[in-house]
C-alpha cells in the first residue's frame, strides 16, 4: 500500500514537473513575440532579427516532436494566406516596407506563434493531467466543460457572421472535419489556446491602428466575429500537419 502511494506520489510530482518545466518558457515567448511587434512596428528590420530569434529559442530550447515542423507548416500556409486575403480586401496592414501588401516578416510571426500555441497546449494539458480522478468521470465532465465554449463559438460565428455563401460553407466544411476527426483532448486544447491568444493579440494590434478590416462586424472594435474561429481552426490545422508530418512511418519488410 505504502509502495503505491509512493509511485503515485512520484506520478503527480513528474507531471507537475512536466507543467511547471514548459510553462515559464512558453510565457516568456508569448510576451516575446507581443513585444516584438509592438514595440518595433514601425521599425521592420528589428522586428524581424527579434522574431527571428524567437523562433531560433523555440527551436533549439525544449521542442517536442513536430514543433519544427509546425514553423514550416505555419510558415508555408500563412504567408500566401495572408497575401491573397489583402489582395482580397479583407483587410490592409499599415506599416512601413511592405511586400505584396504585407510585413517582411510575416512568415517568421506565423512560424513563432504556432510554435507556441502548441507549447502552450501541452502545458495546460499537464496541468489538466494533474486533475484528481483525470482517468475516470471528472475528467470526461472537464473535457465535455471544454467542449462547450467552442460549439457556442462555431455557432455563433456561423449564425453572425457576415460572408459570402461560399465563404460561410468553406467554414461549416472545416468546423465539421474538426468536431468528427479532430476532437481529442490535445486539439480542443490547441483550438482553445490559438482561438483566446491569437484573438486577443489581434485585438490590440488593431487597437493600436497596425492593420484594419474592411468590413468588421463589429464596428465599434473593428474586429470579426470570426476572429477567435479563424486563429482556432489555424491552429488546430497546424497543429494535425505538423503531427502526421513528424509521425515515422513504419519499417518496410525486406
Amino acid at each position: 500500500m505504502a509502495v503505491e502511494e509512493d509511485q503515485e506520489a512520484e506520478t503527480v510530482l513528474k507531471k507537475v514537473w512536466h507543467f511547471a518545466d514548459h510553462l515559464p518558457l512558453a510565457l516568456m515567448l508569448a510576451a516575446a513575440l507581443m513585444a516584438s511587434v509592438i514595440l518595433t512596428w514601425n521599425h521592420p528590420l528589428w522586428t524581424t532579427l527579434l522574431l527571428a530569434l524567437v523562433l531560433i529559442v523555440q527551436g533549439v530550447y525544449h521542442p517536442a516532436p513536430g514543433d519544427r515542423a509546425a514553423m514550416l507548416a505555419a510558415a508555408i500556409l500563412g504567408t500566401p494566406a495572408e497575401i491573397a486575403e489583402v489582395y482580397l480586401g479583407e483587410w490592409t496592414y499599415h506599416a512601413p516596407d511592405l511586400i505584396l501588401g504585407v510585413p517582411m516578416w510575416i512568415s517568421l510571426i506565423w512560424a513563432n506563434l504556432f510554435s507556441l500555441f502548441r507549447r502552450l497546449a501541452r502545458s495546460f494539458n499537464a496541468l489538466l493531467a494533474i486533475w484528481p480522478g483525470q482517468d475516470g468521470p471528472a475528467r470526461r465532465r472537464l473535457d465535455g466543460a471544454l467542449a462547450v465554449p467552442i460549439i457556442l463559438l462555431w455557432a455563433a460565428a456561423l449564425i453572425l457572421m457576415e460572408k459570402p455563401p461560399f465563404v460561410q460553407g468553406l467554414y461549416a466544411t472545416m468546423i465539421l472535419i474538426t468536431a468528427i476527426f479532430w476532437r481529442t483532448s490535445m486539439d480542443r486544447m490547441i483550438f482553445l489556446t490559438g482561438a483566446v491568444l491569437g484573438a486577443f493579440g489581434e485585438f490590440v494590434c488593431v487597437q493600436l491602428g497596425y492593420w484594419s478590416y474592411y468590413h468588421p462586424l463589429f464596428k465599434d472594435y473593428g474586429v470579426d466575429i470570426t476572429l477567435p474561429l479563424d486563429w482556432g481552426l489555424s491552429a488546430v490545422i497546424i497543429h494535425r500537419i505538423a503531427s502526421r508530418w513528424h509521425t515515422p512511418k513504419p519499417d518496410r519488410k525486406p
